[in-house]
């Protein structure tokens, strides 16, 4: 028999691993599971933090005006995460998933020697993922000497029993002349209708740029690096739905389906719920 701690990691391991959007319906289900409900209460926070930086989830300003990264690379204290987009440092409720309250950005939250570059790389990364991501969010983050650029893209439709979320990451070193740019890209779709099917993409990928003390050009040369790398993992995306489809779908059901009519194995690659939830173009 497992004990209570053991109970409760093994809980904290299926909320850690939720699929995107469906992070209560999990809490709901373990909490059944376990001999006591209130076992998860002493937990919960932590958990749910690690979840939502985990996951970049998008949070909604105190204003509803926009939505901003729930990140590790925007946390300035506990539970507190720059918004640059709104001006203010955001508390945010990890358990509740909502900001609890705002400060205006100090000084000190900031390295002014990085604020330029900074700068100009969110404005060069906003056209793209206003382009590219239509349900995307970003944030650019200047950190421990490097730039982060992350970007997250959500589509939920529970309708249609699928749920995606597409998250990238690029590190950006701070300073000048051929820099390696490194980025990690992962996207997670689950489709549960009358089943239970999950896509886990987890891909490293890294890059040279040259850089100079022109931050409008600098970050011009980045972010075009990082829309071929983008553009170019979406295609691989959609190429290996298509041999899915083509191959490996079809060796996995019989050659006739109970009905004894034929499929149309040609519109098995209609189903992109990958692409759908990346935004992707």
């Amino acid at each position: 028999m497992a004990s209570q701690a053991q109970l409760v990691d093994i809980a904290n391991n299926f909320l850690l691993n939720a699929p995107p959007g469906e992070l209560m319906e999990v809490v709901t289900d373990v909490r059944a599971l376990l001999p006591q409900e209130s076992m998860l209460d002493a937990s919960a926070p932590t958990t749910f933090k690690r979840y939502n930086e985990d996951q970049m989830v998008q949070a909604d300003a105190e204003d509803k005006s926009h939505r901003f990264l729930i990140t590790q690379h925007a946390e300035l204290g506990t539970n507190e995460y720059i918004d640059h987009a709104g001006g203010v440092v955001a508390t945010f409720d990890h358990v509740k998933q909502v900001v609890v309250s705002t400060r205006p950005i100090a000084p000190a939250d900031q390295d002014s020697s990085m604020e330029t570059m900074r700068a100009a790389l969110d404005k060069s990364i906003s056209a793209y993922v206003n382009e590219h991501y239509p349900f995307g969010t970003y944030g650019v983050y200047a950190k421990d000497g490097q730039f982060y650029i992350c970007i997250t893209s959500t589509r939920f439709n529970p309708s249609n029993f699928w749920n995606g979320r597409w998250r990238s990451v690029w590190t950006v070193p701070a300073k000048s002349g051929s820099v390696q740019i490194e980025g990690r890209i992962r996207l997670q779709v689950h489709y549960y209708e009358d089943g239970n099917v999950q896509l886990h993409t987890d891909t490293v990928k890294a890059v040279k740029v040259n850089t100079t003390s022109d931050a409008a050009a600098s970050a011009a040369a980045v972010v075009k690096a990082v829309t071929t790398v983008e553009q170019n993992f979406h295609q691989a995306l959609d190429a290996s739905y298509n041999v899915m489809g083509e191959t490996t779908c079809k060796a996995l059901r019989r050659a006739l389906p109970i009905s004894g009519q034929k499929i149309n194995w040609n519109l098995i690659h209609t189903y992109r719920v990958g692409s759908e939830a990346a935004g992707g173009k």
